[in-house]
């Protein structure tokens, strides 16, 4: 089964992946994040950084090098969460210390048609369950409607204590409603067959 995560994995450098999930919220890796080029190519207004990279150097932006003539910057928010199971525990300290936190940032860039990154390190569990949330929360959105939306835009590989999150968002959001207790099984191991 599962082995105890032993703490963060080292950070391997990527090429930036961002890509468009709505008309103004966008998914990706870490180092989209902090690629000038690539946030100034996406129209990004403002970035949600889920990276949490405890006792890593400082990460310095790459500059944009664009013919626009003025200083690009970009508002960040940083949400410092644990990423493993411990730290979430049954997923409502993840839904209470930063969810809200994260759909109201959503909400005020969206509301203002500005472009928003989330990110996580890998840009393939934390960031796409984030997005997956706020699609299910403020776009009313089933878990199985919003994870297909996202997977079709974006490669994901949602890890087993997010998964958890989202079900137990998918029961609270919907009480009275058929919630498939094999849910988790039905829908994040049959994206596994499709890659």
């Amino acid at each position: 089964m599962n082995s105890p995560s032993q703490g963060p994995e080292p950070f391997q450098y990527s090429e930036p992946v961002i890509s468009k999930v709505t008309d103004y919220i966008y998914v990706g890796n870490l180092n989209a994040a902090y690629s000038g080029r690539t946030l100034c190519r996406n129209n990004i207004d403002s970035i949600i950084d889920m990276s949490s990279v405890p006792g890593e150097p400082r990460l310095g932006l790459i500059p944009c090098t664009c013919s626009r003539g003025a200083r690009h910057s970009w508002s960040r928010l940083k949400v410092d969460i644990g990423d493993t199971p411990d730290a979430i525990g049954d997923g409502l300290s993840l839904r209470q210390c930063c969810f809200e936190d994260i759909n109201e940032c959503i909400d005020a860039s969206t509301e203002k048609r500005k472009r928003v990154l989330v990110h996580c390190r890998d840009g393939f569990s934390l960031a796409p369950t984030c997005i997956i949330q706020y699609l299910m929360v403020k776009q009313n959105m089933k878990l199985i409607a919003a994870y297909e939306l996202l997977r079709a835009k974006y490669p994901v590989n949602i890890k087993e204590c997010h998964q958890n999150v989202l079900v137990s968002l998918e029961r609270a959001l919907r009480p009275q409603g058929n919630v498939d207790p094999e849910l988790k099984i039905s829908i994040f191991h049959k994206s596994l067959r499709t890659f």
